[in-house]
């Protein structure tokens, strides 16, 4: 009998009984459990979303405050759109009106800066377009990342506060 038994085995190939007796209740038993997995493969597809979804906001807020840390070179940039103004604004207090609020304008404009003619006239014209836009620069790059309005603030008077003693010391005014 074991012999048949084995036989029996090798002939019939490895499938579960109820299936062979069309067992309904091992039929429905597979259906739930095929539902089962696709609950559970739409539930991680659901979390993967949820999980990208949170990276590119996380992405889009670092972003945000990387491009808000450019703030003093947009305010340069827009000060820079109003320099003439406020250069005929301190130009009826010179010479210190000019030293203290330009003096990288004063600076370039200076005859011991010997680039050439055309150069000399135009470079305090530029500077005066660039200063507020590259003070702007500066002051970020000092601070890095703790870029606020003090820093800021300290950082430009700290240029213009240099400025204006080299503008002091090479005026002949100390001597």
């Amino acid at each position: 009998m074991n012999e048949n038994m084995h036989e029996l085995s090798e002939v019939t190939p490895a499938v579960p009984c109820g299936l062979v007796s069309g067992n309904p209740q091992t039929v429905s038993s597979l259906a739930s459990l095929r539902q089962m997995e696709i609950e559970a493969s739409l539930a991680r597809l659901h979390a993967l979303h949820r999980l990208r979804a949170q990276q590119r906001q996380e992405q889009q807020r670092k972003l945000r405050r990387r491009l808000l840390g450019f703030w003093p070179i947009a305010i340069g940039i827009v000060l820079a759109c109003f320099a003439p103004d406020l250069q005929n604004l301190v130009s009826s207090f010179q010479p210190w009106g000019m030293r203290l609020m330009f003096p990288f304008v004063v600076i370039s404009g200076r005859h011991e800066i010997q680039f050439g003619d055309t150069i000399t006239r135009m470079l305090p014209q530029v500077m005066l377009y660039i200063q507020f836009p590259f003070e702007g620069l500066l002051a970020k790059m000092a601070l890095k990342s703790r870029v606020t309005f003090s820093g800021v603030a300290g950082q430009l008077f700290f240029f213009h506060f240099l400025g204006a003693t080299e503008l002091w010391l090479v005026s002949g005014t100390l001597g």
